[in-house]
C-alpha cells in the first residue's frame, strides 16, 4: 500500500513536470529577471574596507610567547571585538576622526569584525554607501585602536598588521546571487502551486482517473464519432418535412 503511494505521488510529481514545465521555467526566468531589476535599481550598493590587528600579550617581549600567552592573547581579541562593537565612546571617537557625517548607532549597524580562525589576529570591517567613507571609517579604527584597545582592557597590545584599502567594487547587493535566487524561487513557487492544483483537481480525464479516484472498475468506453460532414440540425431537418421537401 505504502509502495503505491508512493508510485502514485511520484507518478504525480512527473505529470505535473511534464505538463507544467515551460510555464514553470517561464516564470522562474521572469522572477529571476524582476529580483535582478530590484537589485540594480532599488536596492543601494554597499562598499567595505577592512583594518586588520593583532593581539599580543607576552610580558617579555624577548623572549618567545608561552601557550598560556597565546590563550590570552586570543581572549583579547574576542574581548577588542566587543570593545568595539558596545563601546559609544569609542565609536563616537572613530566618527570624530574620521570625518564621516554618520552617527553612532549606523556605524555600529554597519561594522562586521570577528577572528581568524581563533586566532589572535582579528578584523573590523566597516560597510557604507560610500567607498571613501568606509575607507576612512577603517582607517580611523586602523588608528585609533591600537592605543584604546590597551587603555580599555589596561592589559595586551595591540598592533595592525594590514592598511585599510579603499575599494570601489560594491561588496553588496550581488546581482547574480540575486538573480540565481530569485530564479530558483521562482521555480520553486511555480512547481508548487502546480502541483497542488493537479492534486487537488478531482475532475477525471481518463478510464485510469475512473479506478485510481473512485475505485470502481472500467467496464466500456463510448467511442468518439468524428466524420467529415456537417451534421445537419435537428431544427433544418423538421422544417424541410414541414415543406414537403
Amino acid at each position: 500500500m505504502e509502495n503505491n503511494e508512493n508510485q502514485a505521488s511520484l507518478a504525480a510529481v512527473l505529470f505535473v513536470l511534464k505538463r507544467r514545465m515551460a510555464a514553470v521555467c517561464v516564470i522562474g526566468v521572469a522572477v529571476a529577471m524582476v529580483f535582478a531589476l530590484v537589485t540594480a535599481f532599488f536596492i543601494p550598493p554597499k562598499y567595505a574596507s577592512t583594518a586588520k590587528f593583532y593581539v599580543n600579550n607576552t610580558s617579555d617581549q624577548q623572549s618567545s610567547p608561552s601557550s598560556q600567552d597565546i590563550n590570552a592573547s586570543k581572549s583579547l581579541a574576542e574581548s577588542s571585538i566587543v570593545i568595539v562593537k558596545n563601546s559609544t565612546a569609542l565609536l563616537e571617537r572613530i566618527i570624530e576622526k574620521s570625518g564621516v557625517d554618520v552617527d553612532v548607532e549606523t556605524l555600529r549597524a554597519n561594522i562586521t569584525a570577528g577572528t581568524y580562525s581563533r586566532t589572535e589576529a582579528f578584523y573590523i570591517s566597516v560597510e557604507m554607501p560610500s567607498a571613501s567613507a568606509a575607507y576612512k571609517l577603517a582607517y580611523a579604527f586602523y588608528e585609533i585602536l591600537p592605543d584604546a584597545i590597551p587603555e580599555s582592557i589596561n592589559v595586551g597590545e595591540v598592533s595592525p598588521f594590514d592598511v585599510p584599502l579603499k575599494v570601489d567594487e560594491p561588496v553588496s547587493p550581488s546581482i547574480i546571487l540575486n538573480t540565481i535566487v530569485g530564479g530558483v524561487l521562482g521555480i520553486a513557487v511555480a512547481f508548487l502551486v502546480f502541483f497542488l492544483k493537479e492534486v487537488l483537481d478531482n475532475t477525471i480525464y481518463t478510464e485510469e482517473d475512473i479506478r485510481d479516484k473512485m475505485g470502481y472498475p472500467v467496464i466500456g468506453l463510448i467511442p468518439t464519432i468524428v466524420t467529415d460532414q456537417p451534421q445537419k440540425s435537428s431544427v433544418s431537418v423538421k422544417l424541410k418535412r414541414r415543406s414537403g421537401k
